[in-house]
C-alpha cells in the first residue's frame, strides 16, 4: 500500500458527481479511488486504508426516503465503527451537497454522538420551492475547519440542489455552533439569490468540533479549473478546499506538506486570520503566523520578481517586485529575473508567429521588425495610415474578473476602427504591455488575445514590449496599448472634405461601452459585485462591461466597395461621444444634427444613468450610447447603404452651420 495521501470517493446508486470529485482530489495531489458502497459494506476495514473520504453530490438512492437518508443509514449501521475511528484519528471527511445531507442525517454533523448517531440539524427544501442552480459567493468564518484554513477572500462556487436550507432546532443551538467555531462557510449576502436556499443565518457549510469533517451545499469539485467558470476565471476557488485537505493529510502522515494557500497578506487583520493546523491528532490547535508574502495570487504565492529582455521576440520584458534587502546586490536582487521574462515570451511566441505571413521578414528574435511592403508596389499611390491607442481602465475589470482572453480584441479593434476612418486596411500591429508585477501566463494570455484579433483582420503582430514597473503600477494592474499601421490608395482615401449639407448620417450599433467611459462606469458600479444580474441586462454585470470593442472592418469594406465615394466620412465614437468625435470630420460651414430618439439606447447605458443619476447631456458626452460608428453618406445612396448593411440606423442629417447638435430628449 502506498504511503502517500490516499482519497476514497464514495459511489452509490444515484450519486452523479463522483468523477469530477475524484478529479479534484487528484489535482490536489491525492492518489484517488472510486469505491462503491457495496464494496465497503463487504469489507468495512478497507475504509481505514484511506486518509481522506469524500461523499459526493447527487441523489443517493433516488432520495426515496428523503435526501441522503438511505445512504446515511448504510454508513452508520454497517460502517459506524470504522467511521468513528476514521474521524477520531483526525482524517478529513468531506460531504458535498447530497453528501452534506448524508452527514447531517447520519448525525455526523454538526455534533456526533457515536452511541446512537442522532440527527441534530436538518437540510430541508429551498425557501424558493424550486431547484436552484446558480453561481454564488461564499465567505469563510473563523472556524476550526481544516478545509478553509488560510482562505480570507470570498469564494465563488456553483450550487445545484432542491433541498439545501440549513436549519437547527433553536437559536441557542446556532449560537453554540458559532461559539464552537463550527460554521465554516456563509453565503455572502442576505436574502435570495445570494442565499439561494434560505439557510438559517446564511449557513452554507458546517464542520465538526474537531474541524476535520465538513459538509457544504455548494460544489467545490465543479470549479477546480478556470475553464469550468463561465468567465474562465482562475485560480479556481473550489480546488483550495481539496488542496487544504491534502496539506493537512501530509502533516498527519509526517510528510512535507505543500505551502498552504494563504491569502491574508500584509493587510489582513491579524485577529481574523485562521489558525494553521498542526500535525497532532489530539484536536488541539495553535495560533500560528503564516508569515507568507502575497495578498491573493494563489498561482504564485511568493513569486520572485523579474525583469528580462528576450531574444525570442522583439519584446523587452521588464519585471520587478519589492523584496527583502539582499546581503549583496546583483541583477537578480535588483528585480531582474531573465528566466521569468523569457518564460513569458516563450508562451507568447506561437500566438505571435501565427499572425506572420510571407511579408514578415524579421519578427521573432529581431531587435526591430521588418515587413516586406510588396503590397505597396501593386498600388498606384499608396498612403500609409497609422494610429495609436490603449484600452484604458477597462483593464482593471479584466483583472477583477481574472479574465484576459478578450482584452486584446479591445485594443486591436479600437485601432482598426480608427484606421477605417481613412479607408485604410491594416498591415501590421505593435503592442505594449506594462504591469507592476509579471505573471507569465497572464501576459501570454493577453498577447495571445492581441494576436487572435490581428489574425481576424488579416494583420501581422510584428512584436512589442512587455515591461514590469512596480513603482509605476499598483499590484495586479496592467496597461495595454498599441500602434497599427495600414495602407490605402490616395484616390480611395475617405475624404470628409466632400461632406455637404443634405448628406445623411447612419449609425452602426456598438457592442457595449467599447473602451471608453470606464472610469465613470466603474464608479457607478463600485458597490455592485460583477456577478450581479440586473433585470434589464439579463446577464452578469461583468459580462456586459467586459464585452469586447466591436470591429467594423467587414461592414465598412462592404460599404466602400458598394458605395465608392458616396461614403464621405466615418467617425469612430470613442471618448467625447458624438459631439467630440463627429465634429472631427465636419468641413467648415457644416453641422451634424443627430436625432437621439432614432435608435433604442441599450439597457447598460440607461442603467448607468439611473444608478449614477447622470443627466443625458453627460451620458452622450461620455459614452457611445449604442452607436459605435457614424457614417456620412450621400442622400441618394442611403438606401443602397441600408441594403448592403441592414443593421445601419438612420440617425440624422448634415446641414449648414457649425458643430454637432443632438436633438430629441437630449439638451444641445
Amino acid at each position: 500500500m502506498s504511503i502517500g495521501p490516499r482519497a476514497l470517493v464514495l459511489r452509490a446508486p444515484g450519486i452523479n458527481c463522483e468523477r469530477e470529485t475524484a478529479y479534484a482530489c487528484r489535482l490536489a495531489g491525492f492518489e484517488t479511488e472510486l469505491v462503491h458502497i457495496n464494496a465497503l459494506l463487504r469489507e468495512p476495514e478497507h475504509l481505514l486504508s484511506y486518509h481522506f473520504l469524500v461523499l459526493p453530490g447527487g441523489f443517493s438512492y433516488g432520495d426515496d426516503l428523503g435526501a441522503g437518508t438511505l445512504l446515511a443509514k448504510n454508513l452508520t449501521v454497517h460502517l459506524g465503527r470504522q467511521l468513528q475511528r476514521f474521524v477520531e484519528e483526525g482524517r478529513p471527511l468531506l460531504g458535498i451537497c447530497n453528501g452534506f445531507q448524508v452527514l447531517v442525517r447520519a448525525g455526523l454533523l454538526p455534533h456526533t454522538d457515536w452511541g446512537n448517531f442522532q440527527q441534530t440539524a436538518s437540510l430541508t427544501f429551498n425557501s424558493s420551492g424550486r431547484f436552484e442552480c446558480r453561481w454564488i459567493s461564499l465567505v469563510t468564518e473563523s472556524s476550526r475547519c481544516i478545509f478553509t484554513r488560510g482562505i480570507y477572500r470570498p469564494l465563488e462556487l456553483p450550487v445545484a440542489h432542491g433541498e439545501g436550507r440549513f436549519v437547527v432546532a433553536s437559536a441557542e443551538q446556532l449560537e453554540e455552533l458559532r461559539q464552537h467555531e463550527q460554521i465554516a462557510l456563509l453565503y455572502d449576502g442576505d436574502g435570495y439569490p445570494a442565499n439561494p436556499n434560505g439557510s438559517l443565518a446564511n449557513v452554507a457549510g458546517v464542520c465538526n468540533p474537531a474541524g476535520n469533517v465538513l459538509g457544504l451545499m455548494p460544489h467545490p469539485e465543479r470549479y477546480v479549473r478556470a475553464l469550468q467558470h463561465p468567465q474562465q476565471r482562475g485560480p479556481a476557488d473550489g480546488l483550495l478546499l481539496f488542496q487544504n485537505a491534502f496539506a493537512y493529510v501530509c502533516q498527519l502522515l509526517g510528510l512535507e506538506p505543500p505551502v498552504p494557500p494563504v491569502e491574508g497578506g500584509p493587510g489582513a487583520d491579524e485577529s481574523s486570520k485562521r489558525r494553521l493546523w498542526t500535525p497532532g491528532l489530539d484536536g488541539e490547535r495553535e495560533n500560528q503566523s503564516h508569515g507568507l508574502p502575497g495578498a491573493g495570487d494563489l498561482r504564485t504565492p511568493a513569486a520572485p520578481a523579474a525583469v528580462a529582455t528576450s531574444d525570442l521576440r522583439e519584446r523587452t520584458v521588464a519585471l520587478a517586485v519589492t523584496r527583502d534587502e539582499p546581503a549583496s546586490l546583483s541583477y537578480a536582487t535588483s528585480g531582474v529575473n531573465i528566466e521569468a521574462g523569457e518564460h513569458a515570451v516563450e508562451l507568447m511566441k506561437a500566438a505571435v508567429r501565427a499572425t506572420h505571413g510571407s511579408a514578415v521578414l524579421a519578427g521573432v528574435g529581431a531587435f526591430a521588425a521588418a515587413f516586406r511592403a510588396e503590397i505597396l508596389q501593386e498600388m498606384r499611390e499608396p498612403v500609409l495610415v497609422a494610429t495609436t491607442d490603449g484600452v484604458g481602465t477597462k483593464t482593471l475589470l479584466a483583472v477583477q474578473m481574472d479574465r484576459f482572453s478578450t482584452i486584446g480584441y479591445d485594443l486591436v479593434n479600437h485601432c482598426v476602427n480608427d484606421l477605417l476612418t481613412q479607408g485604410a486596411k491594416p498591415l501590421f500591429f505593435m503592442d505594449y504591455l506594462a504591469t507592476g508585477r509579471l505573471d507569465p501566463e497572464q501576459a501570454a494570455t493577453i498577447v495571445a488575445s492581441v494576436a487572435r484579433a490581428c489574425q481576424e483582420v488579416d494583420c501581422a503582430l510584428l512584436g512589442g514590449e512587455t515591461a514590469e514597473m512596480p513603482d509605476m503600477y499598483v499590484p495586479g494592474s496592467f496597461d495595454l496599448a498599441g500602434t497599427l499601421v495600414g495602407v490605402v490608395e490616395a484616390t480611395e482615401r475617405i475624404d470628409p472634405a466632400t461632406i455637404r449639407a443634405g448628406d445623411l448620417l447612419l449609425g452602426l450599433p456598438s457592442s457595449g461601452l467599447h473602451t471608453n467611459g470606464y472610469s465613470l462606469a466603474r464608479r457607478v458600479f463600485a458597490a455592485y459585485p460583477l456577478e450581479t444580474v440586473f433585470p434589464e441586462l439579463g446577464e452578469p454585470l461583468g459580462e456586459a462591461l467586459l464585452r469586447p470593442h466591436r470591429c467594423y472592418l467587414p461592414e465598412i469594406m462592404r460599404l466602400r466597395a458598394g458605395l465608392g465615394p458616396a461614403l464621405k466620412g466615418l467617425a469612430h465614437i470613442t471618448g467625447g461621444g458624438f459631439q467630440g468625435n463627429v465634429v472631427r470630420i465636419l468641413p467648415p460651414g457644416t453641422q451634424a444634427v443627430i436625432e437621439t430618439t432614432a435608435w433604442t439606447v441599450p439597457p447598460l447605458f440607461t442603467l448607468i444613468a439611473r444608478l449614477g443619476q447622470i443627466n443625458d447631456a453627460e451620458m452622450y458626452r461620455t459614452f457611445n450610447m449604442g452607436i459605435g460608428m457614424v457614417l456620412v453618406v450621400a442622400e441618394d445612396q442611403a438606401d443602397q447603404a441600408l441594403r448592403l448593411v441592414p443593421e445601419l440606423v438612420p440617425i440624422g442629417t448634415i446641414r449648414e452651420g457649425e458643430g454637432v447638435v443632438l436633438t430629441g430628449e437630449v439638451p444641445s
